[in-house]
């Protein structure tokens, strides 16, 4: 069985590379002193178990008054969390068995304020695929939200949407400026795939994104076996779509990285 990629080794794997370096909030493994300093540091920060997925082990930490942080978010479990705690109090949450020896792995993240007009948490997801030797972008679809724990799992709450709902309704963005935000979003996911990849072979990647308050896309994390459900919410055709180029990648072996040159293809992603 393939060993999953955690994140913080694609965090390690996607710095190295100027480019996608660029994209990426800070990041660093979860210590005690580890999460003072981002606490101290971001108004804002997001604690993630290592290799959990759909929305597990996923916290949101926002300093309250005076050493009271407020921790809202799921367990490992999936039970929801919402308390008000110091540092110490919050380091016992996450390692109730430290004790005991035993630890569990997270990660420690900057918060981009990837926000709407309206303040709801946004995030988008873009689905790159290899077909028939090309890299490709099978599909972009946005989520928020309305939660006050900010996690945009779509298991967690969150709603699945077009991008052009997510344009029009949730960002203000103007028609003339969206197709070039989503070519960044393509550039930046196809480079981030090209990495993991390259250490973790698949034909398939779902890369999570947010946009900072100057449209900028930053890189959440890479998962190398991204669901398409949140396309049946947002986009059954585009869900089709996915489905056939699986079809397609049947045909062809994986032999290597995408080729920098299949970039070009995703400046005319439709919305």
């Amino acid at each position: 069985m393939k060993k999953a990629l955690g994140k913080l080794e694609q965090y390690q794997l996607l710095k190295n590379v100027p480019f996608v370096q660029q994209h990426l909030p800070e990041t660093a493994q979860y210590t005690k002193e580890n999460l003072s300093y981002f606490a101290n540091q971001y108004p804002v920060v997001f604690i993630k178990h290592d290799t959990s997925g759909q929305g597990r082990g996923v916290y949101r930490l926002v300093k309250e008054y005076g050493h009271s942080y407020s921790l809202k978010g799921y367990s490992l479990q999936g039970k929801e969390v919402e308390q008000v705690l110091n540092i110490d109090e919050i380091h016992k949450v996450l390692q109730p068995f430290e004790r005991f020896g035993r630890t569990s792995p997270y990660i420690i993240q900057e918060g981009i304020n990837s926000v709407s007009v309206r303040g709801h948490p946004i995030n988008i997801r873009v689905h790159v695929q290899h077909v028939n030797g090309a890299a490709i972008v099978g599909g972009i679809y946005g989520s928020a939200a309305y939660e006050e724990h900010g996690i945009t799992n779509i298991r967690r709450g969150a709603f699945a949407m077009p991008m052009r709902r997510l344009f029009f309704h949730f960002l203000k963005v103007k028609k003339e400026e969206q197709q070039n935000i989503l070519n960044k979003l393509s550039e930046v996911s196809i480079a981030a795939a090209e990495v993991i990849v390259h250490k973790h072979p698949s034909r398939k990647c779902g890369i999570d994104l947010g946009l900072d308050e100057n449209l900028k896309p930053f890189i959440f994390e890479v998962n190398t076996t991204p669901g398409i459900g949140g396309f049946t919410q947002s986009d059954k055709q585009t869900w089709k779509q996915i489905v056939e180029n699986r079809k397609k990648n049947e045909e062809f072996i994986y032999v290597g990285i995408f080729s920098m040159k299949n970039r070009k293809s995703l400046c005319t992603l439709s919305i």
